[in-house]
This record gives C-alpha cells, structure tokens and sequence, in this order.
C-alpha cells in the first residue's frame, strides 16, 4: 500500500470525493473499493487523511461565504459586544459545539481506526445508514444560526460521532439529525458541512504534524487530493439539488443494497 500508484490514488480519490457528501458513507466505500478493485489490503490511515484534505478543500471553496460570515463574526465577536450579537459570531459557536463530540471520540480511539475498516463492520455501518435515510422527516424551517440551539448542534454532533464507524455515512447522520430537529434542508446541509469542514482541518493538521509514511511517494498523494476536490465540488452541489427536491431518503435503497451485497460476498 505504500506505494500506491497514481491511477490508484486517483480512483481513491473519486470515490472519496463522490460520496463525502453524499449520504452513502465514504469511508465505507474506500475500503470497499480497495477490497474490490485493488486486492483487498486494508487501507491506512494516511489514505482517510489524504482524500479528506481534497474533500476539506471543496467544502472550504463551496460554503466560503459562511466560512468568512463566521471566522468575521468570531474575530468580530472578541472586538466587541455588538459583534456578538450578529449571526456570524453564533454560526462559529454552533460549528465549534458540534464539533466537539467527533473530536473527542476522535482522539480517544485514534490508534483503533484501522482495525474496522474491514468489509463487515462496513456492512453493518452500511445498514444502520439505510434505516437512518429511510426514516428522515423532510425538515422544517429553521434557515439561519439564530433559530438554532447549542442544544441541537451538539446532538448533530453525536450524530457526526457515530460516523467513525466505517460504513456509517457522516452526512447522512448530521443531516437527518438536523432535519429531525426542524432544520431547513439547505441550512441542515451548509451546518453539517461547515462541522466536516472543521473536523476534516484537524485530521489536515494532524496529517502534516505526522508527515507521509515511509515510502510513501508524494506524487499519488497529490493526485489523491486533487481527484478528491473535483469530484467532492460535483457532490455538494449534487445533494443540495436533492435535498431542495426533497428527495434525501431515496439514497436509502441504494445504501441497504451495498450494504447486503457486502455482507453476502465481502
């Protein structure tokens, strides 16, 4: 696996960038993509680090203008009390509440990731997404940081926690999470991705603390995260277009089939 080639790292990075963002899990299908089409090894976690960063990028450049609304209201929040009265200043807080849970699970179990990203424990992860999707209500309207409560961006934040579990898809949880507690579709969508946003600049930061591995060439690396951009910019704007046709739970059946097939010839 370390050295991967750039056709490798390229296709990694599709599948990566794809389903990100759609309600499909991505970790799931990186390691069925690998079992699948490239022999079967376990992926390593410089992979999940790799793909994220072009993902991370995506959703920076898709949602830049609430990611400058917030990083203005919280800079403009510490220079005075009228900053934090603004919206900016309240979406900053609520991204940072409802990153906390995955931080925390993240860093506790860190060095067990590798060890489930097997093709059962995708397939069980796969399911619980399916019955997850097929059980979404169409939201509510809720549209805007201010009719949102710390309350219900931590409890999007358990949701986003769950989706350590390979197979288990984060968006698909956060966005359910959020249209069960009246969110609007568009603003649940924005909210959840500004939370991958932030969690995905950790893993960024901790990537370049560790560096690459050990024969592991920077070329595929860079191919990956590229590859992982494009095809997550595509993926964003293709699930907004869903969501707005209320049509989030027909990824539900798809989801359940991957899922089963897995479990029969994984």
């Amino acid at each position: 696996m370390a050295g991967m080639d750039t056709l490798h790292a390229v296709i990694l990075g599709i599948v990566q960038g794809l389903t990100e963002f759609l309600p499909v899990s991505s970790s799931g299908h990186l390691v069925l993509a690998e079992r699948f089409l490239f022999g079967g090894q376990q992926l390593p976690l410089w992979v999940d680090m790799a793909s994220n960063t072009g993902t991370f990028l995506a959703a920076l450049i898709y949602l830049r203008r609430e990611v400058m609304e917030a990083l203005a209201g919280f800079f403009g929040g510490l220079a005075s009390t009228e900053g934090r009265r603004r919206p900016g200043w309240r979406l900053f807080w609520l991204v940072v509440v409802a990153s906390l849970p995955a931080a925390a699970v993240g860093l506790l179990i860190k060095d067990y990731f590798e060890q489930f990203n097997t093709p059962f424990f995708v397939a069980l992860g796969l399911l619980f997404t399916a019955l997850v999707l097929w059980t979404t209500p169409p939201g509510g309207d809720k549209e805007g940081p201010e009719r949102v409560s710390y309350g219900a961006a931590f409890l999007g934040g358990l949701a986003q926690a769950l989706a350590i579990w390979p197979g288990v898809s984060r968006s698909g949880t956060t966005i359910s999470a959020f249209l069960r507690l009246g969110l609007a579709p568009d603003f649940a969508a924005r909210l959840s991705f500004l939370m991958y946003a932030a969690a995905s600049l950790g893993v960024l930061l901790l990537g370049l603390k560790d560096g690459l591995p050990e024969g592991v060439a920077p070329g595929p690396v860079a191919a990956m995260v590229a590859a992982a951009f494009v095809s997550g910019y595509v993926a964003m704007a293709l699930l907004f277009g869903v969501l707005r046709a209320g049509k989030f739970r027909l990824f539900a059946p798809y989801v359940a089939l991957v899922g089963l097939l897995t479990l029969l010839f994984g």
